[in-house]
């Protein structure tokens, strides 16, 4: 019980702080995709030449496939674990680009330890769950990636990696990567008791913090997901 009130405590504490910063957007904002996978973006920004890149895809790409069938677009979208590898061989569209790479600060293997639950998918490079047992993959940093890839910009980017988001904004930010819409996850354990569970809910509001004054605004708020524009690439 103390358990359950620490943790809505927690929550009451991050919507009231998060509504703060809150912008009108001058923009349409719609859900695109699933309730547990889907993601609130400026739907009359978007446009089928845009450079996408989604991070921590598990088993629904009910986002992806909406902004491919909605828009035209081709993703690129990224997860390095063994769920979502073989979930992306069974996604038939030409427009969903798939690679075993996970999102980081650098370029390395790492471990990425296992779900708190055989049926979930999603692995934690940070461990926020707990867990002993990991498997071995793959990072890249954006910026890496991008020049692997010959992107020279990226539109829109998604990250759903697990607590990795505390380490891949900050290096995002200084490599000078500003996409015109930024979708993250804030990730937080499933102990709101624990310290980790601490430590993660602080780093959401610093990492806020830091995109809001690299000149990003927040446009929407929904749990621990949050979508922001970035205004100077709107003209």
């Amino acid at each position: 019980m103390r358990s359950l009130r620490r943790y809505t405590r927690r929550n009451v504490w991050w919507h009231k702080l998060m509504s703060r910063h809150l912008a009108s957007a001058d923009y349409r904002i719609e859900r695109y995709g699933s309730v547990y996978g889907g993601w609130h973006v400026p739907v009359e920004l978007i446009r089928a030449d845009w450079i996408i890149y989604t991070f921590g895809l598990g088993e629904d790409a009910s986002f992806d496939l909406a902004l491919i069938d909605k828009h035209g677009c081709r993703v690129q979208a990224f997860d390095p674990t063994p769920k979502a590898i073989a979930y992306a061989a069974t996604i038939q569209s030409p427009n969903f680009i798939f690679r075993p790479l996970g999102a980081w600060h650098c370029d390395a293997s790492i471990k990425f330890h296992l779900p708190a639950r055989p049926e979930y998918a999603s692995y934690s490079a940070l461990n926020i769950y707990g867990s002993d047992d990991y498997v071995q993959a793959e990072v890249r940093s954006i910026r890496s990636l991008a020049e692997e890839l010959g992107h020279s910009r990226i539109d829109l980017l998604k990250l759903d990696i697990e607590g990795a988001e505390q380490l891949v904004i900050p290096n995002m930010l200084a490599d000078g990567i500003k996409p015109t819409v930024f979708c993250v996850e804030y990730d937080q354990p499933y102990r709101p008791l624990s310290l980790m569970s601490w430590r993660c809910f602080r780093a959401s509001l610093r990492l806020n913090g830091d995109l809001l004054r690299a000149g990003y605004q927040l446009v929407s708020k929904s749990g621990w997901n949050a979508t922001y524009l970035y205004p100077p690439n709107l003209a």
